[in-house]
């Protein structure tokens, strides 16, 4: 029974109780892959990985030295979720930096917003 209804997760897509999920394609947007998106994808993992391990030492040392370490780490993991899920919002994301999100807007994927999925998306809001 708990299966049925929707859950909390859902709540950014739109669809039936029980049918298919897709995306709400006023908030977010769809990009394609760029000549180097696979370097950027890694780059931006390894930068993540090691802005935390060097936040948890440098975090032994000074509190102050901590935060710009976190809020890189943010940046690049946050950068390679968005660059593996390819999609993003329009308005973009708390603490991200909008110059990256204008970059992806700029290799964003046309859709027709009259399609059905897209009217559909409309006629709940």
């Amino acid at each position: 029974m708990s299966n049925e209804f929707r859950e909390s997760k859902y709540l950014n897509e739109s669809g039936s109780k029980r049918g298919n999920w897709y995306m709400n394609r006023l908030d977010y947007f769809q990009f394609h892959e760029y000549p180097a998106y696979k370097k950027h994808k890694l780059f931006s993992l390894l930068l993540g990985i090691f802005f935390y391990f060097l936040g948890i030492k440098v975090l032994n040392v000074s509190l102050l030295g901590f935060i710009p370490c976190l809020y890189l780490c943010y940046v690049a993991l946050f950068t390679f979720n968005l660059l593996r899920t390819k999609r993003c919002r329009y308005r973009g994301y708390f603490l991200y930096p909008a110059r990256i999100v204008k970059f992806f807007r700029s290799i964003e994927i046309e859709v027709d917003l009259q399609d059905f999925d897209s009217v559909a998306t409309m006629s709940k809001k």
